[in-house]
């Protein structure tokens, strides 16, 4: 009864945004919030495995496999108290695949004042039963926002779509995708300007370490300008939804700045553009560790 109290509540909250748009990314939202009340009445361990499967990713800081993790950790331990608000969120024409963002906040105690705050990238995609299960999750931590984002949950603006059925077709457009983060690669190699400047989104956000979120392209280019730093990207992994609108490519960064060179691993949210060219419209970067 008490978790579903918890979970009425935060319904309750994203009622206003949920009414303003259709069931899909409805759903969505709907499923960050589940995970949310879960965190708070069963605490990490047992909400990330609820709501993992069996190739959910978490960075610690480096990949590793949720359920894998959160399982080798014991029960008696206090892991902490997370709370966050999806702010940003996006949803495939298919209905299978989709990503939420927004800020959140970290207390040792479950009263206590907040440790630390941040903001999260995580994608989400549906299982064979059309249940939403978590894909990946990448947070960063900032100092505590000074304003509270705009919400922004939107639907495709249509359902048309080619319907492939074929494995070899499918994975030829998982293929562009992680030609398009190559492709971004070699031209940082030359010039990192011209390499965002072809590959952003005029609307594009920037989720990196230390900062609050950045939003616009040309923001973003300014914020890259003003550190001086220089990237060379690695992509390792390419994921696309069914309907071929959305996708992320996972990899490792290195970026050059004033004091030096670091290492990252990152997360690009594509969208695909009239003309299908791929555009990125959120990218978040961890410190690798190393």
């Amino acid at each position: 009864m008490k978790f579903l109290f918890y979970l009425s509540f935060l319904l309750t909250i994203a009622g206003p945004a949920l009414s303003q748009t259709a069931d899909k990314v409805g759903q969505l939202i709907a499923a960050e919030n589940y995970f949310a009340a879960r965190v708070k009445e069963k605490g990490l361990k047992k909400a990330f495995i609820k709501v993992s499967d069996a190739n959910t990713v978490i960075f610690k800081p480096s990949p590793v496999n949720a359920v894998r993790y959160y399982k080798k950790q014991p029960d008696s331990i206090n892991l902490g108290y997370l709370s966050w608000e999806p702010s940003f969120a996006r949803v495939s024409k298919s209905n299978d695949w989709g990503f939420t963002t927004g800020p959140f906040a970290f207390k040792q105690t479950d009263d206590g004042p907040a440790a630390y705050y941040g903001s999260y990238l995580s994608v989400w995609k549906k299982n064979k039963k059309g249940i939403w299960k978590l894909a990946l999750t990448m947070p960063i931590s900032h100092k505590k926002p000074k304003t509270i984002p705009a919400l922004d949950f939107t639907n495709p603006a249509n359902e048309i779509f080619i319907h492939q059925r074929s494995q070899k077709r499918l994975q030829e457009r998982e293929d562009i995708v992680f030609s398009s983060d190559k492709l971004l690669s070699t031209i940082q190699k030359a010039d990192n300007k011209v390499a965002m400047n072809e590959f952003l989104s005029p609307q594009s956000r920037l989720l990196f370490p230390d900062y609050e979120p950045v939003i616009g392209k040309a923001a973003i280019m300014n914020f890259w300008k003003k550190r001086e730093f220089r990237e060379i990207s690695i992509p390792v992994k390419a994921d696309r939804a069914y309907s071929g609108d959305y996708a992320f490519t996972q990899g490792t960064s290195t970026i050059v700045g004033k004091t030096g060179p670091k290492k990252y691993n990152y997360i690009r949210i594509w969208e695909v553009q009239p003309g299908y060219k791929w555009n990125i419209i959120l990218q978040i970067y961890t410190e690798s560790g190393e």
